[in-house]
């Protein structure tokens, strides 16, 4: 009774009590007590267990124990420091024999599998596409100022003579006995012709031939152990590829001047208008921000292993009156390098073009219009179209701002199209003239569908049309 007040006492007042932990359902106790207090609990515990009277001097199944370093865990039948000390031992072993096994399984792997055949694969939460260009000793990939150099062994500069003056272009060598490859338009109406060597020596020329769709223009001088331009394949470009533009920009002082940019797109189709700021043509074009400036023309575009993937063409400078930077063209190599050949064989080229093609058509004629007013159904003798805003005979009403349609003359628009239809729309983008009809149209391939969105009898109706190509010149 006085050991059992002690106990309740020493709870009361606050000091610590023995800690109680388990493992596998087997209490332990921890007690800094007297050893001899806990030895008396345990017998005292033992004359009772399961009802039974048991000798106080006999094995205890609660085997309770006090030690001086905490709690005993029992791992075995032995307790204390020696438990401990056993434990740690069995982990060390344990951890040990399991790394080891571990290494032994690698080194088996990598002697069975062999090099180059043992993969650590991860999970990924989404999927992703890497490009990697070859980089080794054979690749042929090479830095900056050397892509450069290469390229610089084969460009040229081109003076072209006409009756009003001369002007500036760039070029480059496309065989060692003397063809050159430029723009037609850096030759066009020329009267004389002069190619300039990478090494300053100016050669005449003659104009091989040309094709004015492409801009695609071949020259041929009288010279030998030329360097050629290593060619390279524009269907392999992918967006963000480093390429060099080598050229002389402004005069001949600023020869194989090289500017440094990236591809931002690999086939842009680019409406080229007339100068009435109607399309004309269309091509597919690579899209870089290297600097180009007049006089680029002509010129070769290439990648980082020096190989001709484009020939600079144009570049846009300012569009509804706001300058832009940064969005130069190159014609594809690959559609160059076909138009070249033919050149080269027969003077001219007659085949399908790769590079350029007619505009896309509808087949319909019409004219643009306000809402609400009155248009006249015939043009005037300057092509157009009177309006009022009071009813006259011989006009039409415009019910919406649109194109109204005149007159359907193709057999894809026929039987869909209607005279007296207002097209509103080209592919959900609305349209308010015919400069708008013709550009919406031409952002797509003769060939593909657009969908019109037409109002007929004061009702929206939409339509599919096949779209043709017009004749290049």
């Amino acid at each position: 009774m006085e050991e059992e007040k002690r106990t309740e006492d020493t709870a009361l007042s606050g000091e610590p009590s023995d800690t109680v932990e388990q493992v596998e359902g087997t209490p332990r106790q921890s007690a800094e007590a007297d050893p001899d207090a806990a030895q008396s609990d345990c017998a005292a515990e033992a004359e009772t267990v399961a009802g039974q009277d048991v000798a106080a001097g006999a094995q205890q199944p609660c085997a309770k124990e006090a030690t001086l370093n905490g709690t005993a865990w029992d791992f075995g039948g032995q307790t204390g420091e020696g438990a401990q000390t056993k434990g740690k031992r069995i982990n060390f072993f344990a951890v040990f024999g399991m790394a080891f096994g571990v290494c032994m399984l690698l080194f088996v792997l990598v002697l069975f599998l062999g090099d180059g055949k043992f993969e650590i694969i991860r999970n990924v939460l989404r999927e992703r596409i890497v490009y990697v260009r070859q980089d080794d000793g054979t690749s042929g990939l090479l830095t900056p100022n050397e892509a450069a150099d290469k390229v610089k062994q084969s460009a040229v500069s081109i003076v072209a003579t006409t009756d009003t003056g001369s002007s500036i272009g760039s070029g480059f060598v496309y065989s060692a006995d003397g063809y050159i490859i430029t723009n037609y338009h850096v030759i066009e109406k020329a009267n004389t012709v002069q190619v300039i060597l990478p090494d300053g020596l100016a050669c005449d020329a003659t104009v091989r031939g040309y094709n004015i769709a492409a801009d695609v223009a071949v020259l041929k001088i009288e010279a030998s152990d030329l360097v050629p331009a290593a060619i390279g394949q524009s269907a392999d470009l992918l967006v963000g590829d480093a390429v060099v533009a080598i050229g002389t920009p402004a005069k001949l002082d600023y020869a194989a001047t090289a500017t440094f940019g990236t591809v931002s797109a690999t086939r842009r189709l680019v409406s080229i208008s007339n100068d009435s700021g109607t399309v004309s043509k269309k091509m597919t074009l690579i899209q870089t921000d290297t600097s180009v400036n007049p006089g680029n023309s002509g010129g070769p575009l290439a990648d980082m292993y020096g190989n001709v993937i484009g020939v600079v063409v144009m570049k846009i400078t300012d569009y509804g009156g706001i300058a832009f930077e940064g969005i130069g063209f190159a014609l594809p190599i690959d559609g160059v390098k076909l138009i070249a050949e033919e050149i080269i064989a027969k003077g001219s080229f007659s085949g399908r073009n790769p590079i350029a093609e007619g505009r896309s058509l509808l087949g319909v004629t019409g004219h643009g219009g306000k809402k609400g007013l009155w248009y006249a159904d015939v043009a005037d003798a300057n092509g157009s179209m009177a309006a009022s805003e009071t009813e006259k005979p011989g006009y039409h009403y415009m019910a919406e701002n649109g194109i109204y349609v005149m007159g359907v003359n193709s057999t894809n628009s026929a039987g869909k199209v209607e005279i007296g239809d207002i097209i509103l729309a080209v592919n959900g983008l609305r349209v308010g003239n015919t400069v708008d009809l013709i550009a919406a149209v031409n952002r797509c391939y003769a060939g593909e569908r657009v969908t019109l969105t037409i109002l007929r009898n004061g009702q929206e109706i939409k339509m599919e049309i096949l779209l043709y190509e017009e004749a290049l010149y």
